[in-house]
């Protein structure tokens, strides 16, 4: 395989990775709370000798990164609807029983008298517990700035989670806006200076637009790449056919 084949499939390969993270970030634009994933490249310099006309120079994908800029606020007026205002995050039980983190506040009551999201993942309290609310005669819910639900009939009746999570670029993505700790990751504490807005809801601070340009410039460079590809193919069988025919 020649280097220009494998410079094109360096190059190929990081495509693809940013094509798949873009085409993500689009299917969640609105999905409440998301925050917009990047890919970071670098250029791999290989030196063959002391000229710079002999370097060559592969593309190199160091990971990803997650866009923490908060979204836009919308007023929906649902008590259930909660955002944060600052850098804090909710906490969830996912259904497989794992911690996850996300900024989703689109909350909801099951059957059993479980606050949870709309995918049925739990909304953990302060402690880290699923907060479980009664079924009826709660009355008019209210959630004050720092996360407590009281019911007009029934009081104080939990508080909601907010975390701070300083090792939050580590943190793999689980879908849906989630994110859940790495192996050996500290354990997040509670945030401070983060506010609760009930009847709110936090968007995706993806662009669909912006994306939508990248997705479609991603796709012309990948084009050219195996373009490129084809045609070291072609020029290396080309010269094959001429040695061949010179023999």
């Amino acid at each position: 395989m020649t280097e220009t084949t494998h410079i094109s499939m360096s190059l190929a390969t990081s495509l693809q990775r940013q094509l798949d993270i873009t085409a993500n970030n689009i299917a969640n634009a609105s999905t409440a709370g998301y925050k917009g994933e990047h890919v970071v490249f670098e250029s791999l310099l290989q030196d063959k000798s002391t000229s710079s006309d002999d370097q060559a120079a592969f593309v190199s994908d160091t990971g990803s990164y997650i866009d923490t800029r908060p979204g836009a606020l919308s007023q929906t007026g649902n008590p259930l609807d909660v955002a944060l205002h600052g850098e804090g995050w909710f906490s969830y039980q996912t259904p497989e029983g794992e911690q996850a983190f996300g900024r989703d506040g689109s909350f909801t009551i099951d059957t059993q008298g479980n606050l949870t999201l709309l995918s049925g993942a739990k909304v953990l309290d302060a402690g880290g517990a699923p907060i479980q609310l009664p079924t009826e005669g709660l009355g008019e819910i209210n959630i004050s700035e720092d996360g407590t639900i009281s019911g007009s009939e029934t009081g104080p009746l939990g508080r909601i989670g907010v975390f701070d999570v300083p090792e939050i670029q580590s943190y793999k993505r689980l879908g849906a806006g989630m994110l859940v700790a790495p192996e050996g990751a500290a354990k997040p504490g509670p945030a401070e200076g983060t506010a609760v807005r009930q009847g709110s809801l936090e968007l995706s601070n993806v662009n669909p637009v912006r994306e939508m340009t990248r997705l479609i410039d991603v796709q012309r460079a990948y084009e050219r790449t195996n373009s490129l590809m084809g045609n070291a193919d072609d020029l290396r069988r080309d010269s094959l056919k001429r040695i061949m025919q010179a023999v």
